[in-house]
Order: C-alpha cells, then sequence, then structure tokens
C-alpha cells in the first residue's frame, strides 16, 4: 500500500487551518461579539424608537383618514350635479308657470303640472271652471245707458274719497 501524504493527512485532521489562502491577503476572521452586551439596553433602545414611529404613524394615519379619497370626492360630485340639475329643472318649470300665467290669466300659483303642455292644460280646465262660476248678471248694473261715458276727469271730480277709490278701481283700464 501506498503511505499516506502527510499534507493530506493535515488537511483531514484541522480543515479550518489547512485552506489555502492566497498570498498577500490577510486571514478572514468573523469579528468576535463583544461580551458585555447589554441587551436590556438594547431593547429599550428599540422600544424607545417603536413607540415614536408609533406615534409618527398614528399622526400619518389620522391625516389619511382625514383627507378626501377619490371615492369621496366623486360621492360629493355626484351630489353637486344631481342638486344643480333640480335646481335647473325647479326653475325650468318656474318659468314655464309664469308664462303660461301669463298667457292664460291664472294665476301661477294655482296652475299644476311639471312641463308647459300639462300647465296650460291645467290654466284651462280653471279659466274653464272660473267662467262657469261667473254670475249671469250684467256688469252694468242696471245704471242704463242713460249715464254719460266714465272718463278720468269724471272720477277725479268725485268728492268723497272712498267713492272715488272705488270709481278707479273699477274703471282701472282708464289709468
Amino acid at each position: 500500500m501506498t503511505e499516506p501524504n502527510p499534507a493530506i493527512a493535515q488537511q483531514q485532521a484541522d480543515p479550518a487551518q489547512t485552506d489555502p489562502q492566497p498570498a498577500g491577503e490577510p486571514a478572514q476572521t468573523d469579528p468576535p461579539e463583544p461580551q458585555g452586551t447589554d441587551w436590556k439596553a438594547q431593547a429599550r433602545k428599540w422600544e424607545k424608537l417603536a413607540k415614536a414611529n408609533k406615534d409618527k404613524a398614528d399622526m400619518w394615519d389620522a391625516q389619511e383618514q382625514a383627507a378626501p379619497t377619490v371615492e369621496s370626492l366623486q360621492q360629493q360630485l355626484d351630489e353637486i350635479r344631481a342638486e344643480a340639475a333640480e335646481q335647473r329643472d325647479a326653475a325650468e318649470r318656474d318659468r314655464a308657470r309664469y308664462k303660461v300665467a301669463q298667457a292664460t290669466g291664472v294665476p301661477a300659483s294655482l296652475l299644476q303640472g311639471d312641463d308647459e303642455e300639462s300647465m296650460t292644460a291645467s290654466a284651462n280646465a280653471i279659466a274653464e271652471y272660473a267662467k262657469a262660476q261667473a254670475p249671469s248678471y250684467p256688469a252694468d248694473k242696471g245704471a242704463g245707458a242713460n249715464h254719460a261715458p266714465v272718463s278720468r276727469e269724471s272720477i277725479e271730480q268725485i268728492k268723497d274719497p272712498v267713492a272715488r277709490i272705488n270709481a278707479r278701481a273699477q274703471h282701472i283700464d282708464l289709468y
């Protein structure tokens, strides 16, 4: 048998010592751990840092909750648009109501409906009802044709102020 090589035997006995190292480089060794590490002090240090970061994280969370999100802003925008459309529709109904009231002579507060056609139909129905309820006696009230026509000057010559005001009201078309 062959004799064992002394270099191989030494490598097998202590592999850390026999690792070949390049010439000119220092041997690499792990830094030794300090013998007196105060683990409680380290734990307190990290706990203090964690608490400081917790306060900052809580402030960040509060700011995020206070800041509007895209969804909440979109919801507000939709609500504003709906309110604007509702106001626009109400203004359009009021405009149509006053237009129909002016055209038919029926007060706008009596008109019903959401569009001009329905308001016109309502105004016509109210006007027909009012015409049916009007008295059938003559508007002359028996004064006859003997009286001179009423003029503005004749009304102003009335001495009684109450009678003069009533005459003005009856003949408003002269004013």
